[in-house]
């Protein structure tokens, strides 16, 4: 963490980085041209998921530090407005044609450019981003607090290996697990993630799953079954195979044999995101939604960029840098 916070607030990284991005964004520009970078946006919302502070703080906080670069700074009106388009943007789509192209529900879906060169471990998991911004002792105490605003729920395909987080699904709350599995794994893959194993629990094994990840593409899908299971194929040869597995061993036993351990470690990289992130999204418009949670995994990413740099190696004996 102190590694990580010292690459981010060191602005005589940085401001080089600002200006290069920034004669580029008026290069051959018609009109007025553009005072501040999507670079130097992007670093500030950083700064307010690091730090939990608002706009206006953030604007405020920031400003005088860039001053001393030379830098104009944005009003927190102008951080908002600028932050909306780049989650946006880097969503690669907005919220309604996400709605249109991923099916109801869907904010966005997103797949990060952390790409290397061997083939990965990766697990599906889903969590909730709490959109209420709720204070426990106000709850506590006085038995009141913000009014509740529900859940985002947050669907990854992550690095089993490195905790890193390799595409992602915004939500609202209605939106199942089983269809995003077949949705980040395709989309990953698209952009060139490798992987070969698969780790989900039991509210991925739909047959569609099984069908999707080993018939179709040749991946091995470890997950679990519910109790009253039959080893029947269901049109993968693999699920049979596994479901046959789940119903000769106990439970404990099948663990070990599966593999199944390590899909535990998907909820880890979610206990991390949290832990150093927050789970909350402050934000009541859906654009500023997404772009407050793009800025949280993306700050997740770099943070375990910086840890695989200083470790590099895992528990697992995986060499990440």
């Amino acid at each position: 963490m102190v590694e990580f916070g010292k690459t981010m607030m060191s602005l005589g990284r940085w401001v080089p980085i600002f200006r290069k991005d920034l004669a580029e964004m008026n290069r051959g520009k018609v009109g007025r041209p553009y005072d501040f970078s999507n670079s130097l946006i992007f670093w500030m919302m950083q700064i307010m998921v690091m730090t939990g502070l608002s706009f206006r703080l953030t604007a405020g906080m920031t400003g005088p530090l860039l001053g001393l670069f030379g830098l104009a700074s944005p009003s927190y009106s102008r951080l908002q407005e600028r932050a909306s388009a780049i989650g946006e943007s880097i969503a690669g789509i907005t919220a309604s044609a996400s709605e249109s192209s991923y099916g109801k529900g869907v904010l966005a879906l997103v797949v990060c450019d952390n790409l290397i060169g061997r083939s990965r471990r990766v697990g599906v998991d889903s969590t909730g981003l709490n959109l209420s911004d709720t204070t426990m002792w106000r709850q506590t105490k006085w038995k009141t607090g913000p009014k509740k605003r529900g859940w985002l729920k947050l669907h990854a395909l992550s690095d089993v290996d490195s905790g890193e987080i390799l595409a992602y699904a915004v939500t609202d709350d209605s939106v199942g697990d089983a269809p995003l599995l077949r949705l980040l794994v395709q989309k990953a893959s698209e952009a060139g993630h490798r992987f070969g194993i698969v780790y989900a629990d039991g509210a991925y094994a739909s047959d569609e799953n099984w069908i999707y990840l080993c018939r179709d593409n040749d991946y091995r899908f470890i997950t679990s079954f519910k109790s009253n299971t039959a080893p029947t194929n269901n049109g993968s040869a693999a699920r049979g195979e596994a479901a046959r597995l789940w119903c000769s061993l106990p439970y404990r036993e099948w663990v070990k044999v599966s593999g199944y351990g390590t899909r535990w470690k998907v909820e880890c990289v979610f206990s991390d995101l949290k832990r150093i992130f927050g789970e909350t999204v402050t934000a009541r418009k859906k654009e500023n939604m997404i772009a407050q949670t793009v800025t949280k995994i993306d700050s997740f990413n770099r943070y375990k960029a910086t840890r695989a740099g200083i470790m590099k190696i895992t528990g697992n004996q995986v060499v990440l840098a």
